[in-house]
C-alpha cells in the first residue's frame, strides 16, 4: 500500500475518532452498542441452538415433502409370494446354493443351540506385579 493512502486512512481516522471523543467522551454510547451487540448476538445464537437441537432430538416434527406424482414409483406392497414364486425361489437356490450351504448353516446352528461356539471364560481378570 501507498503511505500517502496510509496517510490519508490515518487522517480520517484522528478526525473520526476525534469527533466521536467530542460527542461522548467518556465512551458511554459506544460501550453500550458494543455490549448490546454481542448480547443481541449471543441470543440469537441460543434460540439458532435450541431449534438445531430439538430439531434434531425430534421435539419437532417437521412436514413431510409431496413429491410430484412424475417421481413416485409403484410399489408392490409386502406379503407372501405365490406358490409359482416360491416354487421358483426355491429352484433357482438349489441350483445356485446345493446341499453344501445347507449342511454348513445346520452345523452352525447345531453348534450355537448347543453352546459349542464359546469357550467357558472364569471372568477373573488377574493381574501380577513382577
Amino acid at each position: 500500500m501507498n503511505t500517502f493512502v496510509l496517510l490519508q486512512v490515518s487522517e480520517q481516522v484522528a478526525i473520526k475518532s476525534a469527533d466521536i471523543a467530542s460527542k461522548d467522551p467518556h465512551g458511554i454510547i459506544i460501550s453500550g452498542v458494543s455490549v448490546s451487540v454481542v448480547f443481541a448476538a449471543l441470543v440469537i445464537l441460543f434460540f439458532a441452538y435450541t431449534f438445531i437441537g430439538k430439531l434434531s432430538s425430534g421435539q419437532i416434527k417437521t412436514p413431510k415433502l409431496k413429491l410430484p406424482s412424475f417421481r413416485r414409483k409403484a410399489v408392490k406392497p409386502a406379503g407372501e409370494p405365490t406358490s409359482e414364486e416360491a416354487a421358483a425361489i426355491a429352484m433357482a437356490l438349489e441350483k445356485e446354493y446345493g446341499g453344501e450351504t445347507y449342511a454348513a448353516i445346520g452345523l452352525a446352528l447345531h453348534q450355537y443351540l448347543s453352546d459349542m461356539v464359546h469357550d467357558n471364560e472364569s471372568y477373573i481378570i488377574t493381574i501380577r506385579r513382577k
